[in-house]
């Protein structure tokens, strides 16, 4: 029934495609190849083997009806910077549209590496709160796959212990206080793993539903945030896996039950499903601190290479609006089990999924965007410093961040950066 109706989604984006491509109707009532035949371009996106299947498979839609051929190829996010670089000071563009980590943007716009797209429509129908940031107020880049923490809570083990999913940092203290007097040993993991940019995430969203800013990390929000996190690690009621944790980790932390409760990306629940064991956990959006809850945003956003031009542009424009689409995004939804830059493209979620389909959806509405700082490499290693100072070797709360702040205060300065920033 599901690839029906995917069929039958795919079929009216095709009409509706090629009308915006400017296509028409043969005498039989199919539809012609639209003006872009002729046209190739390469559209750059990092994916894993398991999801490049339902990307070909919007793409091969959007070949169908605009006439345009499209080569997929996959540079990652470190890497994209230096090739966009070589391509745009020679005028050689081997990609003409691409995909890029939304906290990787500043250097691209920096550098002088992408088009203004500023009047490029967006159609209706996307989450405007998950419209990517100006930068000068120049629209460089536009919604294609956001991404957020949900939380996965081992039902069975909670009825055990009498515990209910917390939605509050004192529901979190509880809740982990009863686990680990069930357990006999902490069984809560937050991700806390340094190199991957894992505990930023984590401690950015902390700081900030206790209205403080990571950038600052001093702050009054800060400190708090730090001050109960030092507090649950020295009680022990957080697992000593957080160290290592991270996304690959917690799917094995919560299939051997070393975690009853941990926060992941969504990514989980089709690994947890495909396991057949998404049925004992129950997933939702998480706690809020005393200023609110607070969800770090990630993902992906598009952007057009400088230089690209004529119908090349325009392909890679109709390309990007077609991946925006709620007939695209309902297939990457569907397939890949993405979030969605639109709440109307939930249709084809699997029914054992639209649990967390709905947990996203919450999450997104406080959701946090990274700010685009050319020092966020040093806020992240200040926060890495911070866990190992407070956190596991006890060290007291506010000259630790003191000390801290100056590093980042450096760092931006070093930068040319405004510091403190405006906002």
């Amino acid at each position: 029934m599901k690839h029906g109706l995917r069929g039958l989604a795919i079929g009216a984006s095709l009409v509706l495609l090629a009308t915006a491509c400017g296509g028409g109707k043969k005498e039989d009532g199919t539809t012609t190849s639209g003006e872009f035949s002729g046209v190739s371009i390469t559209f750059s996106t990092s994916l894993a083997e398991t999801e490049l299947p339902a990307v070909q498979q919007v793409i091969d839609a959007f070949q169908e009806a605009s006439g345009a051929t499209v080569t997929l190829t996959q540079v990652d996010s470190a890497t994209l910077p230096q090739k966009l670089q070589v391509e745009v000071d020679s005028g050689n563009h081997t990609i003409h549209l691409f995909a890029q980590d939304n906290l990787a943007l500043r250097a691209l716009v920096d550098q002088e590496l992408v088009e203004d797209l500023s009047d490029v429509e967006i159609p209706d129908g996307v989450n405007p709160t998950l419209i990517p940031e100006q930068f000068d107020g120049v629209s460089y880049f536009l919604p294609y796959r956001p991404n957020v923490k949900v939380v996965y809570v081992n039902k069975g083990r909670f009825e055990e212990a009498g515990a209910t999913p917390p939605t509050t940092v004192d529901e979190f203290v509880s809740t982990a206080e009863k686990l680990k007097a069930d357990a006999g040993q902490p069984k809560v993991v937050i991700q806390l793993e340094g190199s991957s940019g894992a505990a930023a995430v984590t401690i950015s969203s902390w700081i900030v539903s206790y209205g403080g800013d990571p950038l600052i990390l001093n702050d009054e929000g800060s400190v708090q945030a730090f001050t109960t996190l030092q507090q649950l690690w020295q009680d022990e009621l957080l697992a000593p896996e957080s160290l290592q944790s991270k996304f690959d980790t917690d799917i094995d932390y919560l299939r051997g039950e070393t975690a009853w409760m941990a926060q992941n990306w969504p990514f989980t629940t089709a690994t947890l499903a495909d396991q057949g064991i998404l049925g004992e956990f129950d997933v939702y959006s998480g706690w809020a601190g005393p200023a609110g809850p607070a969800n770090v945003v990630g993902g992906e956003v598009l952007g057009i290479p400088r230089g690209v031009s004529g119908k090349q542009k325009d392909a890679a424009v109709a390309l990007a609006q077609y991946l925006m689409s709620k007939e695209a995004q309902e297939i990457l939804v569907a397939e890949n089990a993405w979030p969605s830059v639109r709440d109307d493209a939930l249709g084809q979620v699997p029914e054992e999924q639209k649990q967390t389909f709905d947990a996203i959806q919450e999450a997104l509405q406080s959701g946090w965007y990274r700010p685009n700082v050319a020092y966020w490499g040093d806020v992240d290693e200040a926060i890495n410093q911070a866990i190992q100072q407070i956190m596991v070797d006890g060290q007291p709360v506010q000259s630790t961040l003191d000390a801290l702040h100056g590093q980042i205060e450096k760092a931006a300065t070093d930068a040319g950066a405004q510091y403190p920033p405006s906002s």
